[in-house]
């Protein structure tokens, strides 16, 4: 993969290969946005065009280290990912201990640090001593999802860029070369807020049953129904599954209350998200006012960025529904 390959994002590729082209490579990056655009893949690209043996602002993808890189026999290039869902001070102190070595192979050692915002606070203090005083030839690169988890004083030695969602029309058009019919492209190009990894994942008949359920959530929502038989089915799930099938259900939840209010307003129809069931949310949309419905996305939003945050899945979804007083006790 070269830069050519990753889609979107232009702004960040420019800036990284003129960077490539003067020689002016940060030794410390921070590359931060959405899960699912690509970011740990320009990590990696950038660290194979640093030692590229061909081209200087790209990776040939045919050179010995090219090659070596992809295959990740490359001993210059290191990837740390979390152990046990966090980044231990182990890992950064063996990052610390190999950064001072001199490349074995390469023109200059990479570090890729993956999910750098569940690094816990002794690691990134052992991280920290080594930002300060970089080696010339080493070189750091931390990829997050959520840079407000980093520490303010990690973050202000590195050079922050900015990645952001890959388009729909993008994603679309993927899918569709994927064999996807234009309209189930469409509709998952929604969904995903251009998570591209997340919209690559889905079955299309998985998609339509959890958009099938949050439907009738959304609709219990609506008509002060019962939810107990809804919730319970998560419960009983493991806890990293129910964080991310909460995400995608208040995600869908959004969409469907979004469409619920543009067309109150009559606004475009061509921008609903669930277009096809725009005859049943009309059918529906006596069921609660423009006011509360806006209130009803606000607490939704309000769930998505707590989930964002790391904060206690159970708590969020509790106080999301306590909201409606929808609980039954079972």
């Amino acid at each position: 993969m070269a830069f050519k390959d990753i889609l979107g994002n232009s702004r960040v590729k420019k800036i990284l290969r003129k960077a490539l082209q003067k020689d002016k490579v940060p030794n410390s990056m921070l590359f931060c946005g959405p899960r699912g655009i690509g970011k740990r893949d320009m990590a990696l690209v950038l660290a194979k065009a640093m030692n590229c043996e061909r081209k200087e602002d790209d990776a040939c993808e045919v050179c010995p280290s090219c090659k070596a890189i992809n295959a990740g026999n490359f001993p210059d290039v290191i990837e740390i990912s979390p152990e046990k869902e966090v980044i231990q001070i182990d890992q950064m102190r063996m990052l610390r201990k190999i950064a001072y070595l001199k490349p074995m192979m390469g023109k200059r050692r990479v570090f890729v640090v993956v999910d750098a915002d569940k690094m816990k606070e002794e690691a990134a203090n052992s991280l920290l001593k080594i930002l300060e005083e970089p080696p010339l030839f080493s070189y750091i690169i931390l990829v997050a999802h959520n840079p407000f988890l980093i520490m303010s004083t990690i973050k202000s030695r590195c050079q922050v860029l900015n990645f952001s969602p890959i388009s729909k029309e993008d994603i679309g058009k993927i899918l569709v070369d994927k064999g996807y019919e234009e309209k189930k492209a469409r509709i998952i190009s929604l969904l995903v807020h251009g998570n591209l990894k997340q919209a690559l994942s889905l079955e299309w008949e998985e998609v339509q049953d959890k958009r099938t359920k949050t439907w009738q959530l959304f609709l219990s929502l609506l008509r002060k129904g019962k939810v107990a038989l809804f919730l319970r089915n998560y419960a009983t799930s493991q806890r990293a599954l129910v964080r991310d099938e909460w995400e995608q259900i208040l995600e869908m939840l959004s969409s469907f209350c979004r469409d619920s209010i543009l067309i109150k307003e009559k606004g475009d129809r061509r921008l609903l998200m669930n277009p096809d069931y725009e005859e049943e949310i009309r059918k529906e949309g006596s069921l609660m006012s423009l006011e509360g419905l806006m209130d009803c996305l606000t607490k939704i939003d309000y769930a998505i960025y707590g989930l964002e945050k790391n904060l206690n899945v159970n708590l969020l979804v509790s106080s999301f529904f306590s909201y409606f007083k929808e609980w039954e006790y079972v």
